[in-house]
């Protein structure tokens, strides 16, 4: 009874892993784009330019 039944193999399981796949690349894009706006506010700080 402890048998797992997975889906890996199936349509299912290729899709879970799609999924997981595009999540972890959006956070990694989202990451980077707010670490861009981080880096930008440190910058225009440090160097004080005013827009």
């Amino acid at each position: 009874m402890a048998e797992r039944m997975g889906s890996e193999g199936t349509a299912a399981g290729q899709d879970d892993r799609d999924r997981a796949r595009r999540v972890r690349r959006n956070a990694i894009v989202l990451g980077l784009v707010a670490l861009a706006f981080y880096v930008g506010f440190i910058l225009m700080a440090v160097t004080g330019v005013r827009g």
